[in-house]
Formats: C-alpha cells, structure tokens, sequence
C-alpha cells in the first residue's frame, strides 16, 4: 500500500533561465536553486521533506546525485519557537523526517519552515503555512465495505463534505489499497502486455474544484485497479493549491511562470488535512 501523498512531477527541479536580457533569447544558464517538497498532515507528525538542487535543463534528473544532504530544517511555531527540528535519511538521499511522534501538526496552526544548507553552498529558506480545519464525508453514494461492479455506464458516485477553514481548495482522492491488485482494462492504455508499459499510479487527484464546491461526482473512469480502494477528500492550504495548479498548466509552457511561496527556494511547503468519515470499497469486474 502507498502512502497518500500529493505526486506528481517535480516541474520544479529542473529550471531554465536566461542567460541574456535581449528580447530575443540566444542561450541558457543553469542555476544551482534548492527545490523544496513539503506537506504537512493534520494529526501526523511530519514523514518527509525533502530537499534537492536543480538539475540542469540538458542533463537527465538524478534526484540522489542532487540531494542536499546534512541541512538544517526546523519547523517553527508562529510564535517562533522551534515545533520540530528535521533528521536527514542517509538511506534515502534528499529526505528528512521528524524522530519524535508526538510532534503532530494542528488543524488552524500555522508553522513556518526554516532550512539552511550546508556550506560550501550556503542558502537560507523560509515558507510558512496554516493547516487547514477538520470537516467530514457527509453523504457518500458509496457506503463502507460496499463491493461495487464496476461500470462505465453506471451513474458516477457522489461525495459531498463539510466546510473546512483556511483551505485552498479540496482534492477528493482515491487509492489502490491493494498491493497486486489487477488493472482495470482502459480503451486508452496501451498494450500491458508490454515489457515498458507504465501501470497507472495507484493514487489519483481530482483537481480544479471551485475553491468553495464541497461536493464532487467520482466518474468510474478514475478508477484505475480492482479490489480494495479508499475514497477521501482533503482540504488543502493555498500553497499546495497554487503549486498544483501551476505546476499542470506549466506542462505546456514555461517553468519559468510558476510562482512559489518561498524565500530562497523554488518548491512548496503547504499543509494538508483528511476528511473523516472516509470510505473503504471493493471494487469487483
């Protein structure tokens, strides 16, 4: 089973940026910029941050050869006091992690991020974030533990929640539970029976909601395994929304349009809270 994270690709670790001030472009320059990735979860201490270099534009991306090892990365209380102070993973080259469980990030908090890298490539960067407030699945068409047969042509399952505080927007989500669960035939998937054929990641985000929608309908076609699958919705900061939102419209044009809610980095640190009330189902050809 996969850890529920916000995954996707990392639009940022690679930047392009001019190396003239002509109106007319004639080269490139690399820039050595730290890309931070960070999301704090409601009632969870925090699993990952993690910290790499840029790569350049011409040059394939080696997120372990260009991970920032031995920073400093603290998380602070609005109040300035350290909250927790991040351990770097030797065995996971650009991850840090928080060694003490009891630190758990709070609905309606806000923390700050502090990171210094170490030198000869000294940086400092900062970002801040509020969690945002519980709130609840409170009607799902799916019921927990239902087994459902899948059908494109049946009706698509309806979910509507709570109102949350301090959010961006909502991402309602849905995993594969199952580690060996099997593909669900798609008419867009190429053939499976090659040796490249990438199978679909096991979680999926519906974005682009109405900041203020706190309803969705789930179309059979997100569905991408049979068997056990969960069903939930997230409240997530501003922060993370606009990285998302920026980062899939930035697949077809320039990086260099994204903007980031940090100092002295390139990235997202954002917050990040699960509705109650989540639903488990079994989904059956």
């Amino acid at each position: 089973m996969k850890k529920i994270k916000i995954l996707f690709p990392l639009f940022a670790a690679i930047i392009v940026l001019l190396n003239s001030c002509d109106e007319v472009p004639t080269a490139f320059q690399y820039q050595k910029i730290a890309v931070v990735e960070g999301t704090l979860v409601a009632g969870e201490s925090i699993d990952t941050l993690r910290l790499n270099w840029t790569g350049e534009v011409d040059k394939f991306y080696n997120r372990a050869s260009l991970a920032i090892p031995n920073a400093v990365v603290l998380i602070k209380n609005s109040d300035g006091s350290i909250f927790d102070s991040l351990i770097y993973d030797s065995s996971n080259p650009g991850r840090y992690y928080s060694v003490n469980p009891s630190k758990k990030a709070e609905p309606k908090k806000s923390y700050s991020l502090y990171i210094k890298t170490p030198f000869p490539d000294e940086r400092i960067i900062t970002g801040s974030t509020t969690v945002p407030d519980t709130f609840s699945i409170i009607y799902s068409s799916v019921k927990n533990n239902d087994t459902l047969h899948y059908d494109l042509n049946a009706p698509p399952n309806i979910f509507l929640w709570s109102p949350s505080s301090n959010f961006g927007t909502y991402l309602p989500t849905v995993e594969s539970l199952d580690s060996g669960a099997a593909l669900i035939p798609k008419f867009y998937y190429s053939d499976t029976a090659k040796s490249d054929f990438i199978k679909p990641d096991k979680i999926a985000f519906r974005i682009g909601l109405p900041r203020e929608q706190t309803n969705t309908l789930m179309p059979w076609i997100f569905l991408s395994y049979y068997g056990k699958n969960s069903f939930d919705v997230y409240a997530v900061d501003d922060n993370l929304m606009n990285f998302i939102n920026q980062a899939v419209i930035a697949q077809s044009d320039e990086l260099k349009d994204i903007t980031y809610a940090l100092s002295g980095g390139i990235g997202y640190f954002g917050a990040k809270t699960k509705a109650k009330n989540g639903i488990v189902a079994y989904i059956v050809p």
